[in-house]
């Protein structure tokens, strides 16, 4: 599709480097409309747990469907430009403002965005590789306060987030990875409120 091609165009003219990573980052074009599942797998010592997201992308909307670890429907968010609905499974729902990046809050993943707004001095690596068969935009990264190791593969087709991965002393802390993806236009319905309304 036409994004997919401006995005590969784009990336095979330069040398992506740690230094222009996140701006590339950045100025790849995105889809409007899209609904993807994201699984995330945390790691505790000896055992883990894997939470999974479910997120609906429209023009105005972001939905946020969270499951519990054994399968459960969770919390489900829906972001406006300016505000932030909650609700769990009944019909009323909270309302409050929206924050600065809290789209990965809700979700409980990471994205792309945090890649690009790191500080700079965070970026150890920046490459262009393929992960999984699909042309990715490679990071790594180190937090200057907990040393935790991380590792982002971002799509070149779509900008989107594939995969991330932690680990701090060399032992895995998270691996959060898309599961699937779809780029077909989402029904408004989707972006209703519990009361059948649509938010402000």
């Amino acid at each position: 599709h036409e994004i997919g091609d401006s995005n590969r165009d784009q990336v095979k003219t330069i040398t992506i480097t740690a230094e222009n990573i996140q701006s590339v980052v950045a100025s790849l074009q995105r889809p409007e409309s899209y609904h993807c599942q994201m699984a995330t797998v945390y790691y505790y010592r000896d055992t883990q747990t894997t939470m999974k997201s479910e997120l609906w992308k429209s023009a105005d909307y972001l939905r946020i469907s969270q499951f519990t670890a054994d399968g459960q429907i969770g919390q489900q968010t829906l972001l406006t430009d300016h505000w932030v609905y909650l609700w769990g499974t009944d019909t009323a729902y909270n309302r409050y403002a929206r924050q600065d990046h809290d789209a990965d809050l809700y979700s409980r993943t990471p994205s792309y965005e945090d890649l690009v707004k790191m500080d700079a001095s965070q970026i150890l690596v920046g490459e262009l590789r393929e992960q999984d068969g699909a042309l990715c935009l490679y990071a790594e990264t180190q937090d200057l306060i907990t040393n935790e190791m991380e590792q982002w593969y971002i799509l070149v087709e779509n900008g989107l987030l594939l995969q991330a991965s932690g680990t701090l002393d060399d032992i895995n802390t998270y691996t959060c990875y898309m599961t699937s993806l779809s780029l077909e236009e989402t029904d408004d319905a989707l972006f209703q409120l519990p009361d059948g309304t649509l938010p402000e």
